[in-house]
């Protein structure tokens, strides 16, 4: 019986020399937790953005070297300076919406830049580093990193929205020609749905109206941005005689209790069109080309307000012309 002891105490006695008097332990990596407390080892290496610095007075803020990081992958930023602009005192969520606002970012290469146009230094693909704040004696008063912004205030913008405005949204309006039929809803095949109107064989013009009202947020410059919309459109019998500019415009509806209101202002700013020379040439029926018009000037929703598209065709009389609308996509940008 005590040899048997003895060997079992002899066992216990080896097992614990090898796992702990020997520093014998069960894998664990450098980075994976600690029995009674937390290791951190290696961690701080992560917080790799440059760092800034700035003097009591002036607007220079200086920046460190250090690596961005973005839809991981990592780009090496080198020190240097950025003179910010003054008199940009608020930094809460509505004052980077406003402009009121340094906003210190990240857009390509091994230098930061400055801006305090949101939809500048938000564009897709950029990072947002740091906010900085500057008084109107032409000095710098704070900065604080993106990173800590716990609350929401740092908006994060996706470039990939869009959505699909249908037919049934548009109304069409002609001059010196008339309708012999039309305009309505057409279905023109299986699974076509499209609006479409045909006019008698005297030449004049059709006037396209389509309500592209997007949704978003009440709060200004969040939600939908809208960059672009595109309009399909088709033609049959007769060949368009031509397709006057496209418009786009913001209709300012009133508050609850307001006085009456319902002006429209052109919005988008200045358009660049694709194809510069619009198609007018006849179409199979439901089949339609792509006239894209992308925007200047993105904007977002507007509380009390809607959003039309306005495009005039002529048509070139003699024969009788049908107008398609296949529908309407708007693109552009959400950010929240």
């Amino acid at each position: 019986m005590k040899q048997i002891f003895a060997q079992v105490l002899k066992g216990i006695l080896l097992c614990w020399l090898l796992a702990v008097g020997c520093g014998l332990s069960f894998p664990q990596g450098s980075a994976g937790p600690v029995l009674g407390g937390t290791n951190y080892s290696g961690l701080a290496s992560a917080f790799s953005d440059p760092w800034v610095t700035w003097q009591a007075t002036g607007l220079t803020l200086t920046y460190g070297s250090g690596t961005v990081w973005q839809n991981g992958s990592g780009q090496a930023i080198t020190g240097n300076t950025l003179t910010l602009t003054t008199n940009l005192p608020t930094c809460t969520q509505a004052g980077v919406q406003a402009g009121t606002c340094n906003i210190i970012y990240w857009a390509s290469g091994t230098s930061l830049a400055t801006s305090a146009a949101y939809a500048t230094a938000a564009a897709p693909g950029n990072r947002i580093l740091y906010y900085c704040t500057t008084n109107a004696g032409g000095n710098i008063t704070g900065c604080s990193p993106t990173e800590l912004d716990i609350n929401g205030s740092t908006p994060t913008t996706y470039a990939d929205a869009a959505y699909f405005v249908q037919p049934s949204n548009c109304f069409m309006t002609p001059t010196t020609t008339a309708f012999s039929s039309g305009p309505a809803l057409a279905r023109v095949g299986a699974n076509q749905l499209v609006y479409a109107g045909t006019t008698n064989t005297t030449a004049g013009t059709i006037a396209l109206t389509c309500d592209i009202t997007f949704g978003g947020r009440t709060t200004s410059g969040l939600g939908f941005q809208v960059t672009g919309v595109s309009l399909y459109y088709g033609a049959q019998t007769t060949a368009l005689s031509s397709i006057a500019a496209a418009t786009v415009a913001t209709v300012t509806l009133p508050s609850a209790g307001g006085a009456a209101s319902g002006s429209a202002t052109a919005s988008g700013g200045t358009y660049t069109v694709t194809p510069a020379s619009l198609q007018t040439a006849t179409t199979s029926s439901g089949n339609c080309y792509n006239e894209q018009v992308a925007f200047g000037t993105p904007f977002t929703y507007t509380n009390n307000s809607k959003v039309s598209f306005d495009q005039v065709f002529t048509t070139a009389g003699s024969t009788a012309t049908t107008l398609q609308i296949c529908g309407l996509k708007v693109y552009g940008n959400w950010i929240q």
